[in-house]
């Protein structure tokens, strides 16, 4: 296996997602390397995938995808951003009309195949650790400060993704922990969506609460961030009981005690400036159960594949709504419907296509402008599309015996 080059050519559109829990980093550190082994299978394994471990006090991911022996050292994002920092202290701070050419300057002088290094031969999955944990590993995170990084060069964070995301298709970071800088500079600057992990203990989903208020706030009030920032809520119960999770997810209106379904439903109504926000359908398909998530790099055994709650399905279902960038309030139904619209579409536009694949994506556009609450209708819809798909393949397999 080849760890000393990226070989992702360069020119993907890709995306930046931050994985960020108020506590309980083990369960974020392993949906992330879930979700990363997942999508980098994407496409015959043509999707390359970067995971940033960006918890310097608590790094983990580097666990996961231990070095050979004979492996150097790698250095990570301690070393890289020490490495800005020299950079703008030598150059001196440009005017504010040549912030974002100043830090286009800095990242381009980075020699990046020395901090990012491919873990699997399998699929195009890479990793850029949180460092070289040398002896000096710990004092030198003291001494990173972010805010000072920030204020020298605005600019920095938001170029950093550009760089990556022209490399890869996606860019998970594993946040750490908490609020500092650090979780502001993951959460507010870099993302274009965040994965919000959160267990039944109260402070967890109210730090992640005021972690998304705070993101959405700064993209809201300042000019150059006003870009969107889609949030994924994940709930993390720690047993399989489902008494436990219905009465976490409901409350008890008896006791004047409301779930966390209710909370999300008011956060993000709150945050996006939208009534009535539903979250029933997500709910109800995005769990990870905390006793599902092994230690492996890779998904559990394929027997746990077919467990509704195990963490392959979840984060599977997850990536419906995530990946294209559905809001999670959109039902799962009319997700999937989008999707095999999009699919249709695809075909459509093949000059070979038979007509009557293309009258069905001119239909399917027909009723997704329509933008009601027909879910009954979207499910209808669903099942049509299916069966005529089937039955188009039937059709051209059947052309294929005549030819042959």
């Amino acid at each position: 296996m080849d760890t000393n080059r990226i070989t992702a050519a360069p020119g993907f559109a890709g995306e930046v997602t931050t994985f960020y829990a108020y506590d309980g980093a083990g369960a974020r550190s392993r949906a992330l390397v879930h979700a990363a082994w997942l999508l980098s299978g994407r496409n015959h394994a043509k999707t390359p995938v970067l995971m940033i471990d960006w918890d310097l006090e608590g790094p983990g991911l580097h666990h996961y995808f231990p070095r050979q022996p004979s492996q150097p050292e790698r250095q990570g994002v301690l070393e890289l951003f020490e490495a800005c920092r020299e950079r703008l202290q030598a150059l001196g701070r440009a005017p504010g009309d040549e912030v974002r050419e100043l830090a286009d300057h800095i990242l381009d002088g980075i020699a990046w195949d020395d901090y990012i290094e491919r873990v699997d031969d399998s699929r195009p999955l890479y990793l850029m650790r949180a460092g070289c944990f040398d002896d000096s590993y710990g004092e030198r995170v003291d001494r990173l400060d972010w805010d000072a990084l920030f204020c020298a060069c605005p600019a920095l964070f938001r170029s950093f993704a550009a760089h990556l995301t022209r490399r890869f298709a996606h860019v998970l970071v594993d946040c750490r922990s908490g609020r500092s800088a650090a979780t502001s500079v993951c959460t507010a600057l870099l993302p274009d969506k965040m994965v919000g992990l959160f267990t039944p203990e109260p402070r967890s989903l109210d730090g992640l609460g005021g972690v998304v208020r705070r993101a959405l706030d700064y993209r809201c009030s300042h000019e150059d961030e006003q870009r969107p920032l889609l949030v994924y809520p994940l709930p993390s119960p720690p047993d399989g009981t489902v008494e436990g999770r219905l009465s976490w997810r409901h409350g008890d209106a008896g006791h004047g005690r409301p779930g966390y379904q209710a909370l999300l439903e008011g956060l993000l109504g709150e945050c996006y400036g939208l009534a009535g926000v539903g979250l029933d359908s997500y709910l109800d398909e995005v769990q990870l159960l905390q006793a599902g998530l092994g230690e492996a790099a890779v998904p559990a055994p394929r027997s746990a594949e077919r467990d509704r709650l195990g963490p392959v399905r979840s984060i599977e279902t997850l990536l419906e709504w995530m990946e294209p960038g559905h809001f999670p309030w959109r039902p799962l139904a009319e997700v999937r419907l989008v999707q095999a619209v999009e699919a249709l579409r695809e075909r459509a536009g093949d000059t070979q296509a038979p007509p009557l694949a293309r009258e069905l994506a001119r239909l399917g556009q027909l009723y997704l402008g329509q933008q009601g609450d027909e879910l009954e209708a979207a499910r209808r819809l669903e099942q049509h599309v299916i069966a005529l798909e089937e039955g188009l393949h039937a059709m051209e397999e059947g052309r294929r015996a005549v030819r042959g």
